[in-house]
């Protein structure tokens, strides 16, 4: 099989190394060799058992040991979490992948795709060169607005978007995470520590007025939370991000006769925490897994089976996730409860299932009010000071 895949993200990339492991022949076509993306660049831990070669020592990250978070009236809950936060630079992490890919055989071709068009049972794919090559099979992993996309579904399909924008915080460093919720806000505020920065971002609503609404949110809470200082060492970002929407068939939206979408391309982004880059390479693996046993429509019924329930959970209560109410209670039993703490942690690396978090959660609250009463008497009694503010660790000059 010739395959042609469009986009050398995480998912074109991984397409690409696994197809080529099976012994299709793949022409991957990226314009760019290695580019930052608008993310905060956060892997769970689940990714890197399921993806161990995340872990090779050539390829820097930044692991975040605590967590800090603030729930819309501001109170707080700091520990340290079971399982390290890996966090990557995306320009790091595009870069590796692709050179695996490189590696294994892939024929890259750094030029972007022009046209696309079905020619009998092939793909004729002309690119900004002129030139122009026939192939078995399409993959697009160029994103949601790419190419690829864009010609097969065009708006049919409509993904559910919302804004992600930020700032990254340059020759800086912490050791922890920290999230914030608002109040009213379908999303939340995050700060993922980099080798180098931070990466500080906030995800909202599309609409007119949004990005600079939200962007001030982001100077306010950092100018609170670090000083003054912070304010001279912002570059700005803002993105789009897309998820599947709630109650289509994957198998409609994502794959046809002869193509198939991976990634944000087929929206597969986490509707809550807006991660994509564990669901990107989970539909490489799980695509290139179809293709080889000679079934591509096994891509879309593995995906429902494999991660439809959760995402369609998410969907169903990503109202109640950013409530006021429960938000405000999250935070309060996190503040004193280590078994509260633990069920945050396993959320963070991936572990605990969206299905069963709220009845976990529910379990460990009579625990964590007696704990919540006990900090308290030691507090009033020895006057025991709370957990320090977060800091920075700023470079000398």
């Amino acid at each position: 099989m010739r395959v042609c895949v469009v986009g050398g993200g995480p998912a074109g990339s991984r397409t690409a190394e696994k197809l080529l492991s099976y012994g299709a022949r793949v022409v991957l076509y990226e314009a760019r060799p290695g580019w930052e993306k608008p993310c905060g660049g956060g892997i769970p831990e689940r990714s890197i058992d399921s993806f161990p070669f995340l872990w090779d020592p050539s390829l820097p990250h930044q692991s975040a040991n605590r967590a800090r978070i603030y729930s819309g009236s501001g109170r707080e809950a700091a520990f340290p979490m079971a399982e390290p936060l890996r966090i990557y630079s995306r320009r790091n992490l595009n870069r590796f992948l692709l050179a695996r890919a490189c590696r294994a055989g892939a024929d890259v071709r750094h030029t972007r795709v022009r046209g696309l068009e079905r020619d009998g049972r092939f793909w004729r794919i002309r690119d900004a060169r002129g030139e122009a090559e026939s192939f078995d099979f399409l993959v697009g992993a160029d994103g949601a607005s790419g190419v690829v996309r864009g010609r097969l579904l065009g708006s049919s399909v409509p993904l559910d978007q919302t804004l992600g924008v930020g700032y990254y915080l340059d020759d800086c460093s912490s050791g922890e995470i920290v999230l914030k919720f608002f109040p009213g806000l379908d999303g939340y505020l995050w700060i993922f520590p980099r080798t180098d920065h931070l990466a500080v971002g906030i995800c909202g609503p599309v609409g007119p007025g949004w990005g600079e609404t939200l962007l001030k949110e982001i100077r306010r809470f950092l100018t609170d939370l670090y000083g003054a200082r912070v304010a001279r060492n912002l570059r700005k970002y803002g993105a789009r991000i897309p998820s599947h929407p709630p109650g289509t068939p994957v198998g409609r939206t994502c794959q046809g006769e002869g193509w198939a979408l991976v990634g944000d391309a087929a929206g597969f982004v986490d509707p809550l925490t807006r991660e994509g880059i564990h669901y990107a390479l989970a539909s490489a693996d799980l695509l290139a897994d179809a293709l080889a046993r000679g079934r591509p429509d096994g891509y879309a019924e593995t995906w429902e089976r494999n991660h439809g329930g959760e995402m369609a959970w998410a969907f169903r209560h990503r109202s109640l996730f950013f409530s006021r109410r429960f938000n405000e209670a999250f935070t309060f039993f996190a503040s004193a409860s280590p078994a509260v703490q633990k069920v945050i942690s396993d959320l963070i690396a991936g572990r605990q299932p969206y299905r069963t978090l709220q009845r976990r959660l529910a379990g460990h609250a009579p625990a964590a009010a007696g704990s919540l009463a006990l900090r308290f008497l030691e507090r009033f009694v020895a006057g025991r000071p709370s957990p320090p503010p977060p800091g920075l660790d700023f470079p000398a000059r």
